[in-house]
């Protein structure tokens, strides 16, 4: 274990230190050591589709990083608006959906902020929530080796360092690894596509 350079933190904090949180975004107009916990061929997909705003590309029509807050998102595709988030995130539309990815071994449940679909903003803001989660020092310890520990340590190391010298850097460092650190530095959001299961998606990153 690469002790002295992880850091581990008993409190989850669900918005970057340095960007503000807020539901508005203003800039509208890999390899893993985990097996897949189920089957994602095209074959076995329910029929459904995710919202085209995140829906599974090579190009998706948002660039995010999906270690930041939602806010810092933007696109360079003509036509978005931010009303868009408020439309339903799947069709046919559903007050819950799970979202699952090979990558971690953790999924994320998002619920209907207005009671009646999940909306492209409850996946994005869920997501954020989800993987901005402290991981246990028995959580870490369960990668198994040195190279997979090393790889997320990095991560870690490299999401923080990107405020050096903005007002956010110590708490980022002070709060330790936490969930997307596992993607090894795969943060670029490429959208959600069916599975088996109806109520589940796959989350792809790159």
């Amino acid at each position: 274990m690469p002790g002295k350079h992880v850091r581990f933190s008993t409190q989850s904090t669900f918005h970057s230190p340095s960007t503000p949180p807020t539901s508005t975004y203003a800039n509208l107009p890999g390899p893993t050591p985990y097996a897949p916990h189920r089957s994602y061929t095209d074959s076995a997909a329910a029929k459904g589709r995710a919202h085209n705003l995140i829906a599974f590309s090579d190009s998706p029509l948002l660039n995010y990083d999906i270690s930041l807050h939602p806010s810092m998102m933007s696109t360079h595709h003509h036509g978005v608006s931010s009303a868009s988030v408020l439309e339903p995130a799947v069709y046919p539309p559903q007050t819950t959906i799970t979202i699952s990815t090979p990558h971690l071994p953790w999924s994320i449940s998002v619920s209907a902020s207005n009671g009646r679909y999940v909306s492209v903003s409850d996946v994005l803001a869920a997501l954020y929530r989800g993987l901005r989660v402290n991981v246990t020092p028995a959580e870490f310890n369960a990668l198994g080796s040195q190279k997979p520990m090393r790889r997320a340590t990095a991560a870690y190391t490299n999401r923080y360092t990107r405020f050096k010298g903005h007002r956010g850097y110590a708490e980022e460092k002070r709060q330790g690894v936490k969930r997307v650190d596992f993607l090894m530095g795969c943060t670029q959001f490429r959208g959600l596509s069916p599975t088996s299961s109806a109520d589940v998606w796959r989350l792809h990153v790159s």
